[in-house]
């Protein structure tokens, strides 16, 4: 149920978001809360307000009333934009430097790259000052306290998002940019001097394909011409990652991923956070984590180190640089994407990856999986196919495999893996005899049920409502989902079977 009071005016192109809950820790979001994530329902740093819908499943009355007060609430608030926010600070601190002071301020901060570069923060690096704050504090920065090259990093990739036609020419911006901040909160409530300024430094020290680069990338002109000046750098070392995750080679993947990291961790935005700065060790701890080595003897210590600066800032960067050489028209030889996956999951070759990223929660079952059993496989469908073949069913159902300390933990993956595939079925038959003693009666001739224990694989032939008849003399092993029934004929004292499913059933004669 969309409320009138939000869909008024917007922009129809726009996306619709939709609001099952309205509540978080059992509060109601607060008005200015609610208003900013309607804004995502629009373009980022553009609107506070989106085609947002509530959706109610339940107690309608009472959760309109509460839908319609939380409208109103976000409706009283004036609210500034993101974009606007962020050249606000900026023109502040433009100010401060005294770059608005000049006379041609507008025309130098249009053609300059320098211009836009903050003096107090050249200062601090170089040591003329010192920060200010606690570095340990773990709250999100406030915008007054981001440094001036993150601001611009925010506004490089917003004009860019912007300008959809990255192809067009600078004297086209002013008229690209009216069209997109047509009717936008904050296009009625600042000038586009500043905003035109930056486009016209981008366009000036880009071409066409460059800024699809950076846009594909998601950073901003610093940034993107940093990498576009190692490109071919990186891009060797990247495919030298992704080849040896494919052989399972840790020493060479440890030193292509070393590598990248000391080109890519030093540019804003993968700069790792203050509180998990590297330490002069850091390729040792890259390589222990990519080879497996287990935390205990890396140190829970160190763990929020590799989370952050490498699990993190390091996998975006090496996903961004693929992104941007795919966007330029590059392919691949081999699989791709082996190199970022094995920093994300700590382990040293790209199917180990998967099944950790399919959601098997053990490293060293991982690779223990993969290297016992030497496949191969690099798609999901080919790993899929690979659990249900015949020989992880026997593995695993022989108890130990991957390891014993993990077997439990293998067996409830495998079986979750396989419960949600759709798998082939086929048909099979065959006779099996019935434990029935010598002075026993058969059961009469007719068509059966069969119901296995999951807890042993001991198989009953059973009534159609699952009476239990008889036991059958040797044990079901593997999977047995699927249909069977059993035909017996008058005196008889075996059973001929028919089985419709997925997998492969054992059931010895």
């Amino acid at each position: 149920m969309a409320s009138p009071t939000l869909s008024q005016g917007l922009n129809l192109n726009a996306a619709v978001l939709l609001v099952p809950y309205l509540v978080r820790a059992g509060k109601v979001i607060s008005g200015e809360e609610f208003a900013n994530v309607a804004g995502r329902a629009g373009r980022a740093f553009v609107d506070v307000e989106g085609l947002v819908v509530h959706v109610i499943l339940d107690k309608p009355a009472w959760r309109l009333t509460q839908w319609r007060g939380l409208v109103q609430s976000a409706k009283a608030r004036t609210l500034q934009s993101g974009l606007y926010q962020i050249i606000a600070e900026i023109i502040e601190r433009l100010a401060r430097e005294g770059v608005l002071k000049r006379a041609d301020a507008i025309e130098y901060l249009s053609s300059s790259r320098e211009a836009w570069k903050s003096q107090a923060e050249e200062n601090l690096l170089l040591g003329i000052s010192e920060p200010v704050g606690d570095g340990d504090e773990e709250e999100e920065e406030k915008i007054e306290e981001e440094p001036m090259s993150h601001l611009i990093e925010k506004l490089d990739a917003t004009v860019l998002g912007l300008v959809e036609a990255l192809d067009a020419d600078s004297e086209d911006l002013p008229r690209l940019l009216d069209e997109a901040l047509q009717g936008s909160l904050w296009a009625r409530q600042i000038g586009r001097a500043i905003l035109e300024a930056r486009a016209n430094v981008i366009w000036s020290h880009t071409t066409p394909n460059v800024r699809k680069g950076h846009y594909a990338m998601g950073v901003g002109l610093e940034a993107g011409l940093a990498i576009d000046s190692m490109a071919d750098v990186l891009g060797g070392l990247l495919d030298q990652a992704d080849e040896a995750a494919l052989r399972d080679d840790g020493e060479e993947l440890a030193a292509a991923l070393a590598q990248l990291a000391a080109r890519l961790l030093v540019i804003r935005p993968f700069v790792p956070d203050k509180k998990n700065a590297l330490p002069a060790d850091w390729g040792d701890l890259l390589k222990e984590w990519v080879s497996g080595t287990g935390v205990d003897v890396i140190g829970p210590e160190n763990m929020r180190i590799i989370e952050d600066a490498f699990a993190y800032r390091l996998v975006w960067a090496l996903e961004a640089l693929r992104t941007r050489r795919v966007t330029l028209g590059w392919s691949s030889e081999i699989v791709s994407g082996g190199g970022a996956a094995s920093v994300e999951t700590g382990v040293p070759q790209l199917m180990m990856s998967m099944l950790i990223r399919a959601g098997l929660p053990s490293r060293r079952a991982a690779m223990a999986a993969i290297r016992t059993t030497g496949t191969v496989f690099v798609t999901v469908s080919g790993m899929r196919e690979w659990l249900a073949s015949e020989e992880i069913a026997d593995l695993t159902n022989a108890g130990g495999f991957p390891t014993p300390e993990t077997a439990w933990l293998w067996k409830r993956f495998r079986d979750e893996m396989l419960s949600g595939v759709q798998q082939k079925w086929s048909v099979g038959s065959g006779a099996r005899a019935l434990s029935i003693g010598a002075g026993e009666k058969a059961p009469a001739a007719g068509t059966y049920r069969i119901e296995i224990d999951a807890s042993d694989g001991e198989a009953w032939l059973t009534t159609p409502d699952y009476r239990r008849v008889a036991k059958f003399k040797t044990r079901v092993q593997g999977t047995w989902r699927g249909l069977l029934a059993a035909r017996l004929k008058d005196g008889q004292r075996s059973a001929q079977i028919e089985r419709f499913g997925p997998g492969v059933v054992k059931w010895p004669t």
